[in-house]
């Protein structure tokens, strides 16, 4: 068989831009080719870990895009000659771009993408014989993957969901790209206990009750993306619509957060101070029900903290519990363990150092995209 040429078109978390651009201004003016390579370098996300571990293959050339980044792809039109309309620069230039590449594989992770585009992109662009779709939150939604023959989930519950309903699913777990040691510098830690990531009242209740009791019991820095520079009159409309609702307890554990919040990270930023921690927290998102699922779980032990984490009842799927991470099922059990482990240095280093074993031997991303490799070659 041929190479197969599979066209990645990622969405981009609009908060991320932002702050990427904020901290690399001059990135606008390279060549298109070294913008992206720019953003991808940071490592945010999947960042271009698709490329580099399918091409390594041998069986794949990989095109990324990053088709909600506007700065980005009408620089990429201009180079390539592109005329486009304002209201439909999005698909104008997705279209120019599939068209040049000419992909066998059609992939998205965005939800940006209607599913009537998706539903007649391989009319339009012939050379699609496969159509690939990503559902990492359990949505659940056959409407949404309209025009897809694979939905990939990190959660068995939507891999299930999808083959029941039309689609061949596949469970793809997330994992840990080694490449991310070399872009960091690891060294002692200098925190005792961390949190990084997003904060919102919609879907992160348990995660922000959670953060705010950590801080008030335990030495622990947060940099929460979604606190970063709250609007002052929004802020206070907010806190003012808690209590008229007699959440109370929000209103003080929002107050609390925004007080101590150290700002944004994203990227080698966010890799860097999980590195840099004793111990990392994580808590899955609300709607997760009872399965460990999330990204935090790899890139964590990937770069060697100590992690603890919610408990899930396929945890232990991933890791052996109280030997390669540490769980919790409450938030004054969250709290005693954090205080324990940061009591007995050599008990949480060997945790440490056995959660990062397992993921570099069994969840790095090389051994994962090779056996995603061979289902694709397994359904064209």
């Amino acid at each position: 068989m041929s190479v197969i040429r599979l066209f990645k078109s990622g969405e981009i978390y609009p908060g991320y831009l932002k702050y990427f651009y904020r901290n690399e201004p001059d990135a606008t003016e390279l060549p298109y080719s070294e913008h992206l390579a720019k953003i991808m370098y940071d490592s945010f996300y999947w960042a271009d870990f698709w490329k580099i571990n399918l091409d390594r293959t041998g069986n794949f050339i990989v095109e990324e895009t990053l088709t909600n980044n506007e700065l980005l792809q009408k620089q990429w039109a201009k180079e390539h000659g592109i005329k486009f309309s304002g209201n439909n620069w999005f698909y104008d230039i997705l279209d120019a771009q599939i068209s040049e590449f000419k992909p066998d594989i059609f992939f998205t992770n965005e939800f940006q993408i209607k599913p009537e585009y998706k539903s007649t992109i391989k009319k339009k662009h012939p050379s699609i014989k496969l159509v690939i779709g990503w559902d990492g939150i359990l949505r659940n939604n056959a409407s949404l993957f309209q025009g897809c023959d694979i939905v990939l989930s990190c959660v068995q519950e939507s891999v299930d969901f999808y083959n029941a309903n039309g689609f061949k699913g596949y469970y793809f777990i997330f994992g840990f790209e080694p490449e991310i040691l070399n872009r960091i510098k690891i060294r002692e830690p200098i925190y005792d206990s961390t949190f990084v990531g997003s904060l919102y009242s919609w879907g992160h209740t348990q995660r922000l009750r959670l953060m705010a009791e950590l801080s008030r019991q335990v030495p622990f820095k947060i940099w929460a993306s979604s606190f970063a520079s709250p609007v002052r009159k929004d802020y206070l409309i907010e806190q003012l619509s808690r209590i008229r609702r007699g959440k109370f307890r929000d209103m003080l554990d929002v107050s609390r957060i925004r007080k101590v919040n150290q700002g944004e990270a994203f990227g080698l930023k966010m890799y860097r101070i999980l590195a840099d921690s004793k111990i990392t927290i994580n808590s899955h998102i609300d709607f997760a029900g009872n399965k460990a699922a999330n990204i935090r779980l790899f890139e964590a032990t990937g770069v060697g903290t100590c992690l603890v984490t919610d408990w899930k009842e396929n945890l232990n799927d991933f890791f052996k519990i109280d030997k390669e991470v540490v769980a919790y099922k409450s938030i004054d059990e969250c709290i005693e363990k954090v205080k324990y482990l940061l009591g007995h240095d050599s008990e949480r280093q060997a945790i440490a150092r056995a959660g990062q074993e397992r993921t570099l031997r069994d969840y790095n991303l090389e051994k994962r995209f090779s056996k995603f490799a061979e289902f694709l070659l397994s359904v064209l």
